[in-house]
C-alpha cells in the first residue's frame, strides 16, 4: 500500500507515526515545544486567543514525552535519510545525549550541529545575549542525501581577488585545498547568519510564538532532500515546514495536535500557494468544531459536552430537574472501581458516591440570567454548593447573577462554553500523551 502524502493530521505525531510504514520518509525535521518554563499567548486569527504554558514541570518531563516519538521518527526515517532537531538553548544539550545513543540514532549517525544565529531584542545585564538556536543533524546509515548548492554564499572579495585564475578549476568533483574556488558560491558553513526571523511587524507573522522563518526551511529542505522526496514535520505547527516542502515539489506529512494550527496550516496552502483542500491536499482527524455541534440534535449535543468534559450524562433525557450530568472526583471514581462496585447501575450512576458536581448543558446561542437562576434552584435541591453551567455564550446579566450567588448565597458556578470544552479537550490530550 502506497504511503499517502501531501496530507495534515490533527493528533499527537505518537498515534500517527505508528501508522506510517518503516523507512518510508527522506526528511524528518521537527521543532517541538521547548521546555522553557515560559508563558506566552498566541493570537490565532482575529477572533481567538489561546494560552500557551510549559507543559513539563523539568527536563526529564521533556526528555520522557519525546523519547517514544523519536524513536517512531527514527523507525520511519529511510536508511538515506536526514533527520532534524531544532530546539534552542534550554533543551539541546540534553536532546543530543538522547539522540547519540544506539537505540535512537547513535552517536555516529550525528551530522552536524547546526547554528541559526539571529538578531533579536531584549538583553540581560547578567549575560551574554541568547542569539542562537540549533538544529542537531542526523543520519540513519553512512549514506545520506546532501546538497550543499542551496546554502553556498557569495565568497568575500578579497578572497575572490586573492584566488580567481582558481575559479572553475574543479577536477572530478574533487577538494583540492581553499584554491578551488566553486563558481556557485563558498561551501555552507554550520553557521546561519543570513536569515533573520519573522519581524513582529511583518505581514509573513501568523502569531505562532515559535514560528520559524520560511527561507530557513527551505533551504534546509532544498539541501537534505530532492524533487518527489517526502518530507515529514511531526510538530508542524503553523505549517512552514509545509510550505517550503509543497514550494519545492516535495511530498509531505504534517502532523499537529492543535486543529486551529491545522486549519491555519490548510488556509496558508490555499491563499498562499492557490491549491485547493481535497483536490491537492487532505486534512485529516479534526476534533468536532463548533459549527459541526451547533447541528447535533439535542441529547447527541449533551452528551459530546459533558464527556468532553469529563462528566456522566444523565440515563434519563426528559424529567432531569435541570442537572444534565454530573462530574464526580476522580479519587471516588478509582475507589469504586477498585472495590468492584457496580456503580452504574439504574438506580444512581455511581451507586454509592455523593461527591458529586452538577451539569447543564443549554444549546441555545447565550446562556440567559434567569437559566442560571433556574440551575441555582435545582443545585440548592440537591445539595450542592459547586456546579458548572455550558453554553455557547453567556449574558452579562447572567454573568452578574454567577458572581452574585457566590458572594451571597456561597454557590460557586463556573460558566464554560463549549469553545473553551473543545480548547480543553486538546489540552487533555497532550497532557495524557506525555
Amino acid at each position: 500500500m502506497e504511503l499517502e502524502t501531501n496530507v495534515i493530521y490533527c493528533g499527537d505525531c505518537l498515534a500517527k507515526l505508528k501508522d506510517i510504514p518503516t523507512e518510508s520518509i527522506d526528511l524528518i525535521y521537527i521543532d517541538p515545544p521547548f521546555s522553557s518554563n515560559r508563558s506566552y499567548v498566541a493570537f490565532w486569527q482575529e477572533q481567538e486567543k489561546r494560552h500557551f504554558e510549559d507543559r513539563f514541570e523539568n527536563i526529564t518531563a521533556y526528555i520522557d514525552y519525546m523519547k517514544p516519538r523519536l524513536q517512531q521518527l527514527q523507525r520511519v526515517l529511510s536508511p538515506t535519510g536526514t533527520f532534524l532537531y531544532h530546539c534552542d538553548w534550554h533543551a539541546s544539550h540534553y536532546v543530543k545525549v538522547l539522540l547519540d545513543r544506539d537505540d535512537y540514532f547513535g552517536y555516529s549517525n550525528f551530522q552536524n550541529e547546526i547554528v541559526w544565529y539571529y538578531r533579536g531584542a531584549g538583553i540581560s545585564p547578567k549575560r551574554f545575549g541568547r542569539r542562537h538556536d540549533i538544529i542537531l543533524a542526523y543520519s540513519k546509515s553512512d549514506k545520506w542525501y546532501f546538497d550543499p548548492d542551496p546554502a553556498r554564499q557569495p565568497y568575500a572579495e578579497a578572497t575572490t581577488e586573492r584566488f580567481s585564475h582558481y575559479i572553475g578549476n574543479i577536477r572530478d568533483g574533487k577538494d583540492y585545498g581553499q584554491q578551488q574556488l566553486n563558481p556557485k558560491g563558498k561551501h555552507p558553513d554550520d553557521v546561519i547568519t543570513d536569515i533573520q526571523p519573522e519581524a513582529p511587524s511583518s505581514l509573513a507573522r501568523l502569531g505562532y510564538p515559535t514560528q520559524k522563518p520560511l527561507p530557513l526551511l527551505d533551504r534546509l529542505i532544498r539541501c537534505y532532500s530532492k524533487k518527489d522526496d517526502i518530507v515529514l514535520d511531526g510538530f508542524c505547527g503553523c505549517g512552514t515546514t509545509i510550505i517550503a516542502a509543497q514550494t519545492n515539489k516535495r511530498r509531505w506529512i504534517g502532523i499537529d495536535i492543535s486543529p486551529t494550527a491545522c486549519r491555519t496550516i490548510a488556509d496558508r496552502l490555499e491563499t498562499e500557494l492557490h491549491i485547493k483542500q481535497g483536490k491537492d491536499f487532505t486534512i485529516k482527524d479534526m476534533p468536532k468544531t463548533i459549527e459541526e455541534l451547533r447541528q447535533y440534535p439535542p441529547f447527541e449535543f449533551q452528551n459530546w459536552v459533558i464527556n468532553a468534559l469529563g462528566g456522566i450524562p444523565n440515563k434519563i433525557k426528559v424529567r432531569d430537574m435541570g442537572i444534565d450530568g454530573k462530574l464526580y472526583p476522580i479519587e471516588d471514581i478509582k475507589k469504586e472501581r477498585k472495590t468492584e462496585n457496580k456503580y452504574l447501575g439504574d438506580k444512581d450512576l455511581f451507586g454509592e458516591i455523593d461527591r458529586y458536581i452538577p451539569i447543564q448543558v443549554k444549546r441555545t446561542d447565550q446562556v440567559g440570567r434567569p437559566d442560571i437562576e433556574n440551575f441555582q434552584i435545582a443545585m440548592k435541591r440537591d445539595k450542592r454548593d459547586r456546579g458548572i453551567v455550558i453554553g455557547f455564550d453567556f449574558s452579562r446579566d447572567a454573568l452578574k447573577e454567577i458572581r452574585r450567588a457566590e458572594r451571597e448565597e456561597g454557590l460557586f458556578i463556573e460558566p464554560k462554553t463549549v469553545n473553551q470544552i473543545v480548547e480543553d479537550q486538546l489540552d487533555k490530550s497532550l497532557l495524557e500523551s506525555i
